[in-house]
């Protein structure tokens, strides 16, 4: 006795399903990033705007949602250049599923030598140069609202263009 043919079929494409399993997702990456741009300070005609210092980020992000796909990043941060100071940044990040585009929201505080408390939100994309190593782009913007380099009542924010290498396991 002979099988139909469409069960021929639906074992031929479980065997292939089986034989070439799709590439998972990351449960993990780690990120160098390097960002500049221009940092604003007060409001109207007292408004004063400069150059950001070179901010240099480390951080790692471990995937804790798959739908939506969301990772939570935690890591190290130093400015120089302009001022130099060490610090932490921390974070939730949304990448959609099939995309090279990314959204991000968190804090960023620095505690030495002085302190700034803020809050950073980011958008960009990531493409892979090979399959571990992916380049990323984005556009940072980070407030910050309190700490003893403020005066005040005064608030800093600052817009920078970030590229960064990111390494993850596929």
């Amino acid at each position: 006795m002979r099988p139909p043919v469409h069960l021929a079929a639906l074992v031929a494409a479980s065997l292939g399903a089986i034989a070439a399993p799709a590439a998972a997702e990351p449960l993990w990456l780690a990120e160098i990033s390097a960002g500049y741009g221009l940092a604003m300070s007060g409001k109207g005609v007292q408004m004063s705007r400069r150059p950001t210092p070179l901010t240099l980020t480390v951080t790692a992000a471990c995937a804790f949602d798959e739908d939506p796909p969301l990772w939570g990043y935690g890591g190290l941060v130093v400015e120089t250049l302009d001022r130099n100071a060490i610090g932490a940044a921390v974070g939730v990040r949304l990448t959609p599923h099939g995309s090279h585009l990314r959204v991000s929201g968190g804090g960023s505080v620095l505690i030495a030598p002085y302190t700034l408390w803020g809050a950073t939100a980011s958008a960009g994309a990531c493409a892979h140069a090979t399959r571990v190593v992916g380049l990323c782009g984005d556009v940072q913007l980070t407030a910050y609202f309190a700490g003893s380099d403020l005066a005040e009542g005064r608030t800093v924010t600052q817009a920078q263009l970030v590229l960064g290498l990111v390494f993850d396991a596929r």
